[in-house]
């Protein structure tokens, strides 16, 4: 099957599923939520399927290097090359999840009034931003070990 054969797609489906529990689990007690099966599927699920999308078409990870190597001078494989890499992709993928996450659910709660909705967006995504961004940087690193460590043992060595 081609889409088990590739390294990269192995990684990025497996990234966006841990990517998904993490921020799905951090959504849930930041904003105090009820933490039921069904929140968090919803959650995992949307928030899954914004990390997969967006690891699809843009290239943040060559951004990453670029910063890393070419701004801050780093040598690849250092651990303060790894640290400032990161952050190009954490940033991306926190901005899209934040914005959608929290558009999704002001923007279809029949609860909020429609004419406050849009102010109540803002003021969310600029408040919650900078802690989904720590939780997402965090589990970045530990997403990508989990998915490197599955696309190594899943995908014959001759395909990567």
């Amino acid at each position: 099957m081609f889409f088990k054969e590739h390294f990269g797609t192995v990684l990025t489906s497996v990234l966006s599923l841990v990517m998904g529990l993490f921020m799905g689990i951090a959504v849930i007690i930041v904003n105090h939520l009820p933490f039921v099966w069904t929140q968090l599927f919803q959650l995992w699920a949307e928030i899954f399927m914004i990390v997969f999308v967006v690891s699809l078409f843009v290239p943040y990870n060559a951004w990453g290097d670029w910063l890393a190597g070419k701004v801050f001078h780093l040598k690849e494989g250092t651990v303060g090359f790894a640290l400032v890499q990161g952050i190009i992709p954490s940033v991306i993928l926190n901005t899209f999840n934040t914005f959608i996450c929290v558009g999704q659910s002001i923007f279809y709660n029949p609860t909020i009034p429609q004419a406050a909705r849009m102010g109540i967006w803002w003021h969310s995504c600029i408040s919650t931003w900078w802690i989904f961004f720590v939780v997402s940087y965090i589990a970045s690193y530990i997403a990508v070990w989990i998915g490197k460590f599955v696309a190594t043992h899943y995908v014959k060595k001759s395909n990567y």
